[in-house]
């Protein structure tokens, strides 16, 4: 009934059709999660809602300017609570879920307002307009407002995700632990992409410093002060990351068989060393121990004054380890370039995304038909190989 009663009628039609969420409960216009301010200065979601004049199955122009709210006082963007409009705090029970706390009077200039279309909006801009200057991106319109205020490991809100839609998608990565083990390049790309991810902790394995060629492979720009700190690359960049967001931990340290052990409480590894004897250690301990991982690696050669090179990301799950031969354990080749910190950075980029486009798609972020476990890209053909 209540959605062919919105279809029936223009006002509410249209209510509906610019992605507001509308409902009709108890014959009752609700709409749910319009962002206001309250006297903390937090961005919250209320629901507002006021009695439907129905003509059979038709609306008729509202005599009532009046409106319910459920929520806290609603203040201005300095949390000054906003009397304007808000009548009075009165209770009123529309449902067990839906209380209304406050009683709304917002009077239109004309006496009466055209429609129930234009007599929600008016309250929609009046909650909403203390909310859109702190945060312009919050809206009543197609936004996860659930997603945006609760607990999170961000420092402030991924309205990026509340607005596309996808925040329920990231649930299957929320309570990893994640361990990047070497922080050069491709290592600080993986942190990048995966800090930006809901997971509960990253943890990061370097023992060497940050500098200058460190400073020309890594996502951002390093000030010269940076530099001349002289800290190690952990130290860092879990600074820096720790401004956005929580859970990153950082180790001074290179894994060996020392300390491999501290790998035993991670969800999901990603690799990025070039030191073989290293790597080979730590993919042993991770696949006789069940936890899935990706190697990243690259190879770069000079051919003809320009640069030729291939790039692999490895997926080794406790299922399909098949491609374990594709990651080099080997002594490096005095040839590889990479291994002597050749600053591509966009090279970088690529190799990280391979690899953390490998992990969502482990855990169900991207859909997929065939999960690939071993993917090449050799640069100067522009050509990319998977293989399952």
């Amino acid at each position: 009934m209540s959605i062919r009663l919105i279809n029936l009628n223009e006002d509410l039609k249209k209510l509906k059709d610019e992605n507001y969420n509308i409902s009709i409960v108890n014959n009752n216009l609700v709409l749910e999660g319009i962002p206001y301010v309250n006297k903390e200065r937090k961005i919250l979601f209320g629901t507002l809602y006021c009695p439907l004049l129905l003509s059979a199955d038709k609306t008729l122009p509202p005599t009532d300017h009046t409106a319910w709210f459920m929520g806290d006082h609603p203040c201005d963007q300095f949390g000054n609570e906003n009397n304007t409009y808000v009548n009075s705090p009165q209770i009123n029970n529309l449902t067990p879920e839906i209380t209304g706390n406050y009683y709304f009077s917002s009077k239109p200039d004309t006496g009466n307002y055209v429609d129930f279309y234009e007599k929600m909006k008016k309250y929609i801009e009046l909650l909403s307009a203390p909310a859109k200057s702190i945060d312009p991106s919050v809206s009543a319109q197609k936004f996860e407002y659930k997603e945006y205020v609760e607990d999170s490991v961000f420092k402030y809100p991924d309205t990026n995700s509340a607005r596309a839609g996808i925040s329920n998608i990231s649930l299957g990565l929320k309570n990893q632990k994640i361990a990047i083990i070497g922080l050069g390049g491709t290592g600080a790309y993986v942190l990048d992409f995966v800090a930006k991810t809901p997971v509960a902790q990253i943890a990061l394995f370097d023992g060497d410093d940050m500098l200058n060629h460190n400073a020309f492979r890594c996502p951002g720009a390093m000030t010269l002060e940076e530099l001349s700190n002289k800290t190690s690359k952990v130290a860092y960049l879990n600074r820096k990351y720790s401004e956005f967001r929580e859970g990153i931990v950082a180790y001074e340290i290179f894994i060996d068989e020392s300390n491999i052990i501290l790998l035993e409480e991670f969800d999901f590894v990603f690799l990025t060393i070039d030191k073989t004897d290293a790597k080979k250690i730590i993919a042993e301990y991770l696949i006789t121990n069940g936890i899935p991982f990706a190697d990243l690696g690259m190879n770069v050669s000079i051919v003809e004054e320009s640069l030729r090179g291939v790039i692999r990301a490895t997926l080794i799950t406790p299922d399909n380890n098949k491609h374990l031969c594709k990651i080099n354990m080997e002594k490096t080749n005095n040839d590889d370039l990479y291994s002597q910190n050749i600053q591509i950075s966009e090279l970088n980029a690529l190799n990280a995304i391979l690899g953390v486009i490998s992990w969502k798609k482990l855990y169900g972020f991207y859909s997929t038909e065939d999960m690939f476990h071993n993917t090449t890209y050799i640069l100067d053909e522009e050509v990319m190989y998977s293989e399952t």
